[in-house]
């Protein structure tokens, strides 16, 4: 019985093929800072003019025990609070499907440099 020792990997992948033309277009950057912003930096909950009130509520509501003063420091200091969370459970879909939002997103800004040949993230 042979027992591999050096490094292994689980060999859960997909490959794409993307054909683009030059560089990234103003207009694919802003839609591409407004997908990150909008997928992965969380949903706004609270604001600088959000009373004691709705600030409890908030952290009722999102579970929020922790931080509480860090928290209430911000929104006295003019900051929006974001909140947002990742299933790890689910991280494989989750992370193939951000790739998907990316394509097309940078597609649909694209006018006509970007276009997905093989975007199919099947294994």
């Amino acid at each position: 019985m042979k027992i591999r020792t050096d490094f292994v990997t689980n060999s859960s992948s997909s490959s794409f093929i993307l054909a683009r033309k030059g560089d990234l277009t103003e207009k694919q950057k802003e839609a591409l800072i407004n997908m990150i912003s909008k997928k992965m930096l969380g949903t706004p909950i609270l604001t600088p003019e959000s009373s004691d009130e709705e600030i409890e509520k908030a952290f009722e509501e999102y579970y929020i025990d922790r931080n509480t003063d860090e928290i209430r420091e911000a929104l006295r200091d003019g900051k929006t609070i974001y909140h947002g969370f990742v299933v790890f459970e689910q991280a494989e879909y989750c992370y193939g499907n951000l790739f998907l939002d990316l394509w097309d997103t940078l597609e649909q800004a694209g006018e006509g440099n970007m276009e997905i040949l093989e975007g199919s993230l099947e294994y």
